[in-house]
């Protein structure tokens, strides 16, 4: 009896694990909230919807002035969405960036204008980054917004950083950095978290990504 018991509940948790493992039955679903300044519920809804709904703000077809301000005051929004698995897909000539990285800078310059941008290029090994890394493969980019002192291009950065969040799902965007924050579609249940450079000199502006939004794809 007691064997037969303690079977019983080894097969229920590898089950479990099962359930787990695939998705199936978690407590939560895709989903996006965007607060306020004060820290207010300003909207919340699926990632799909809340996609189009900040693009349409920030690109002034949405009446309501809120959200777009909303985006621009800090790590306001967030979304809970399945972790994005890297591809090998290679990077192309002549940007140096693969075709997902690709569409997710047209889109930015679609949007944002004539963002100053960087981290990529056609050599096998950029400058100053690491052989396979992520700028290296051509699966990030950094968008900069300088002088890091002026309100207004923290805003316009924070407006991009927050975009990329709400678009993560859609696009493949795995890591969204800027300002001592991060997002990671792989941790995106804990929303925006602090952020330390693990490598030397940490309390670098650059490397606290005080001048620029990192934004990595699958």
């Amino acid at each position: 009896m007691v064997r037969a018991l303690a079977l019983a509940t080894a097969v229920a948790l590898v089950l479990g694990l099962v359930v787990l493992v695939r998705g199936e039955g978690m407590p939560w679903s895709p989903r996006c909230e965007l607060a306020g300044p004060a820290g207010e519920a300003v909207l919340s809804g699926p990632p799909a919807e809340m996609a189009a709904l900040v693009t349409r703000a920030l690109a002034g077809q949405d009446g309501d002035a809120a959200v777009a301000d909303a985006l621009g005051s800090g790590p306001a929004l967030s979304c809970r969405i399945a972790p994005i698995a890297a591809t090998s897909v290679a990077k192309e000539d002549p940007l140096g960036l693969t075709p997902r990285a690709q569409a997710v800078r047209s889109e930015v310059r679609e949007l944002f204008g004539d963002v100053p941008d960087g981290g990529f290029g056609p050599q096998e090994v950029l400058p100053g980054r690491r052989p396979g890394g992520e700028h290296s493969l051509g699966r990030a980019m950094d968008f900069f917004f300088r002088p890091t002192d002026d309100p207004a291009q923290a805003v316009a950065g924070w407006q991009l950083a927050n975009w990329a969040v709400a678009n993560a799902e859609r696009l493949g965007i795995r890591t969204v950095i800027y300002r001592d924050r991060i997002w990671t579609a792989r941790r995106s249940l804990q929303g925006w978290r602090d952020y330390r450079f693990a490598g030397a000199d940490p309390d670098n502006p650059v490397n606290r990504h005080l001048d620029h939004v990192h934004i990595d794809v699958a």
